[in-house]
């Protein structure tokens, strides 16, 4: 290891790209690479060869430049629900199935864009595949072992989607037999030293550390700050809500399952398909930049259903529920409708969990593409009546470069607390949470009154 200040660097592999973060122990980034990954087609099969994931690591951590060359430990985040089937050597024997390949279906407690759903598909429909497999595990368990030299072990982030029952330690019932499963140990335990010809060939120092990662959406929460009474919602295409609890929360009626986290925490969380999306099927980034800038939203502000599909997830679970607009003469009106649409259901979403079990939180972390608008962000804070922290990093690279440095804070719990910062806090208005509150419940009612007409409607 060199003699100049030790980095710690994360590396986020998602389904477009890898990037990677090198930071110090006090959390400042003070390098970046990005490497693109061939798009994945809209539909059918959804799948890529694991290769090509280790080739744009190596092309990402180029893209650091000598940061490499002081960098401690290493840590993976990968995408939830993706598969990864390796023979003896660790090599891929078919291309990884996605989290968000169509051919699965759902299992007992588990949706189609589980892992053990799609282990039960790879079972029925390709069993020659898994009469050849050594090991199973997801794209963190994979990539870990490629900087290892050997088979790594995962997390119980990665490992929960797979199947693995966190409360009890143990994996449930598989459809695959469980020395396929690689082991679990816990998120940002040491896994030992790179390869020495993995770190000749990647540039990276002989002594780097590889710590086991985490899911992307775990990093995303360590990133933005998470601890007990800050929650995480993240407002990109759909919405998420991520909190911290010390028990764990599950209402899978609605959507609603716990991580096991860091240290002593339960990470539980939910996801709607309401979402920003809706927004850029009608709008260019340009356009709704103006829009922000000039719209104007109050409580009495007609709000739509911000979804492009049919169906919900969370925070009602209906199938069949059917998104509604407002009949809006103007790009304003449907900006504001939809802006206002997507902040009421954030607050249903926030109440949801705390009827589930979660304790009320005292402050939100915001991310996501809607904290690029100042009209809406403080649209949020003043409809959920609380405030909003904005992260200065919210990256998965950045929250799974928490992890690398948590031995140098304690623990990744220490880490978060040492290395988050957050560069504003929107506080709500008090004067208007009366008039937001009325018109949040109008909301609600009308979303009531559009599923019983749905059911009701003749068929």
């Amino acid at each position: 290891m060199t003699s100049a200040e030790p980095l710690y660097l994360g590396i986020d592999v998602g389904t477009q790209g890898v990037r990677t973060v090198a930071v110090d122990v006090a959390g400042r980034v003070l390098a970046r690479g990005h490497h693109p990954l061939e798009p994945v087609p809209g539909a059918g099969p959804q799948e890529q060869d694991p290769e090509t994931w280790w080739h744009a690591v190596v092309q990402a951590l180029e893209a650091l430049g000598g940061a490499r060359r002081r960098v401690r430990a290493l840590a993976v985040a990968c995408t939830s629900g993706t598969v990864c089937v390796l023979d003896g050597d660790g090599a891929p024997v078919r291309p990884a199935l996605l989290y968000s390949d169509p051919r699965a279906v759902p299992t007992p407690g588990a949706d189609a864009s589980w892992a053990v759903s799609k282990l039960a598909w790879l079972a029925a429909e390709t069993p020659a595949v898994l009469e050849v497999a050594r090991e199973i595990t997801s794209p963190g368990g994979y990539l870990a072992g490629r900087f290892l030299g050997r088979s790594a072990p995962i997390d119980q982030t990665q490992a929960l989607k797979f199947g693995f029952e966190p409360e009890s330690w143990t994996w449930g019932l598989m459809p695959v037999a469980a020395d396929l499963l690689p082991d679990v140990v816990p998120t940002g335990s040491s896994l030992g030293s790179i390869d020495p010809a993995v770190a000749t060939a990647t540039g990276l120092d002989p002594d780097v550390e590889i710590v086991v990662g985490l899911t992307d959406g775990v990093a995303g929460q360590l990133a933005c700050g998470a601890g007990p009474g800050r929650w995480v919602t993240v407002i990109g295409s759909t919405m998420v809500w991520k909190t911290v609890a010390e028990h764990p929360v599950t209402a899978m009626d609605h959507g609603v399952y716990s991580h096991r986290g860091p240290g002593s925490w339960w990470l539980p969380g939910a996801a709607a398909n309401a979402g920003a999306r809706i927004l850029s099927t009608w709008a260019t980034p340009e356009q709704l930049d103006d829009l922000a800038a000039s719209v104007r939203i109050t409580p009495s502000t007609p709000a739509a259903y911000p979804s492009v599909v049919v169906g919900e997830r969370f925070p009602f679970a209906d199938p069949c529920f059917e998104p509604f607009g407002v009949e809006a003469a103007t790009p304003d009106d449907r900006y504001a409708a939809e802006v206002l649409g997507a902040a009421f259901v954030e607050r249903w979403g926030c109440e949801q969990l705390v009827a589930d079990g979660c304790a009320p939180p005292s402050a939100i972390a915001a991310a996501g593409g809607a904290v690029r608008s100042e009209v809406w962000t403080q649209l949020r804070a003043d409809v959920l009546q609380l405030p909003l922290d904005l992260p200065v990093e919210p990256s998965s690279a950045f929250g799974a470069a928490i992890v690398a440095a948590g031995s140098a804070h304690g623990g990744v719990v220490g880490a978060v607390g040492e290395m988050v910062r957050h560069r504003a806090r929107v506080d709500p208005d008090p004067r208007w949470a009366d008039a937001w509150t009325v018109a949040y419940e109008r909301f609600r009612e009308r979303c009531h009154e559009r599923r019983r007409s749905l059911r009701e409607r003749p068929r």
